[in-house]
């Protein structure tokens, strides 16, 4: 394996790496040896505009190789090249979560450059960042969590209209009309992603004892969707795709991980047409939806048998059902963070070409930070659990993590990557691969990661 050159960070606690000004001798990263690009660094880019700050992606993402962009504080040049690593104007470099890689990271870390992360994606794709140890290696974050600086919690509603509107709303007799033309079952369940660290599909199974669910997607498949929309990514926000969705009464919206403020279109999709969203994820839920009656929280029934109980009810009781339409029938949204949040907010989605993507604006963030810090002095910065922090696993159906699941496994295992690098950062700053996996391995064995796992495919 490839030498891990040095990774250094000062011994501070969270939120006390200060970044200082123009003109001090003090630098983010303490004592601990950096490279410095005053004394000599390499430099590249004579196509940078004189006085504009490089930020770098060192993690290839946006497809540009170098693009100038006016900020409301400034301009700054963004970039992909990593040539520009020990420019002495590069001044933040950039990592796109899922690809975070601790083999492949800009080393020696300079002195005068902040790291930030994007990663609005689920736990599933990086549990390194469910760690304490390995979010405080960032001073930025935008993460789906309210406790990141530019936090993507609403990143898949579109804007409050499209809560209220109803050109793809069906009125409750049309639904129960189409039900019985068409032979549907009263919940709609579409998933292809079916290993979860949710555990959904055990959920769902369970609940099937007691009600009719039609399951379109790969996991527990029993209906068909038309040809034309059997590929999930590029169906599910199709036109005809929704219209299938609005027929029904409820659609099961469970995530793939109970993480806080960890929100997807699962929830905003049957919200938007019209379908009462059976929902389970989020323990915040609440802070984030239209009204509190938006929604059928599955947090809140000791078992599918009780909401299997409850939704029978709703489906004898018209005007039951419809109080958990109001943000449709009455165009009523009561959550003042929810409308505060999206009237304030500047980016768009699906292709939002006048007000821009996440991305841009997020780019813009760290490039008016950079200007900030360049003007002021001991700012202290540093990433921590409020940023990204998901639990350990647990299943949808007990509540609690599965000693026997494999993403339990993953989380347990990445608590222990995190820890061993933050030791090494600190104590030696220079350390190989080999010395790395070492250690993760030897604190493994202390922590009976192996043995038990053993046992558990035993008892498989």
């Amino acid at each position: 394996m490839k030498l891990l050159e040095q990774l250094v960070l000062t011994d501070l606690p969270a939120a006390y790496i200060p970044i200082t000004g123009k003109g001090s001798e003090n630098h983010f990263l303490g004592d601990v040896p950096t490279h410095s690009v005053e004394n000599g660094g390499y430099e590249v880019g004579d196509d940078v505009p004189v006085g504009e700050n490089v930020v770098l992606w060192w993690t290839p993402f946006t497809g540009i190789y170098g693009n100038s962009r006016d900020c409301s504080l400034g301009t700054c040049y963004f970039t992909e090249n990593r040539d520009y690593l020990y420019n002495r104007y590069t001044k933040a470099v950039l990592f796109y979560g899922s690809d975070f890689n601790v083999e492949d990271l800009p080393l020696p870390r300079v002195k005068s450059q902040l790291w930030a992360l994007l990663h609005e994606e689920s736990p599933k794709n990086q549990p390194l960042f469910d760690h304490g140890p390995v979010l405080q290696l960032f001073n930025l974050t935008s993460t789906f969590r309210r406790g990141s600086n530019f936090p993507l919690t609403l990143q898949h509603l579109s804007s409050l209209e499209d809560l209220m509107s109803t050109q793809e709303f069906v009125p409750t007799q049309d639904k129960m009309k189409m039900g019985e033309e068409e032979e549907l079952a009263p919940i709609i369940y579409v998933q292809s992603g079916c290993d979860t660290l949710s555990q959904r599909d055990k959920y769902v199974q369970e609940l099937a004892k007691f009600i009719k669910i039609d399951s379109y997607g790969s996991c527990l498949h029993n209906r068909e969707l038309p040809s034309h929309l059997q590929d999930p990514a590029a169906s599910y926000d199709h036109p005809e795709f929704r219209a299938i969705v609005a027929k029904y009464r409820f659609a099961l919206a469970i995530e793939n991980a109970a993480c806080e403020d960890y929100i997807t279109e699962k929830l905003w999709r049957p919200l938007t047409v019209g379908t009462v969203p059976i929902y389970w994820g989020s323990p915040s839920i609440d802070d984030w939806i239209p009204n509190p009656l938006s929604l059928i929280n599955i947090r809140t029934f000791e078992s599918p048998r009780h909401l299997a109980i409850y939704l029978h009810k709703l489906l004898l009781n018209e005007t039951l059902y419809e109080l958990h339409l109001q943000h449709k029938l009455n165009k009523l949204i009561t959550n003042d963070n929810l409308i505060q949040i999206m009237r304030a907010r500047e980016w768009g989605i699906n292709n939002d070409f006048e007000r821009g993507n996440f991305i841009e604006h997020f780019e813009c963030y760290v490039c008016n930070q950079i200007i900030k810090w360049s003007e002021t002095h001991d700012i202290y910065l540093q990433a921590d659990l409020e940023h990204y922090g998901c639990p350990e696993p647990q299943s949808v159906l007990t509540g609690k993590p599965d000693s026997k699941s494999f993403w339990v496994e993953e989380w347990n295992k990445a608590r222990v990557e995190a820890e061993v690098l933050h030791s090494l950062i600190l104590t030696e700053g220079v350390f190989s691969s080999d010395r790395f996996f070492s250690q993760v391995i030897d604190k493994l064995q202390e922590d009976g990661f192996f043995k038990n796992r053993m046992d558990r495919r035993e008892e498989l």
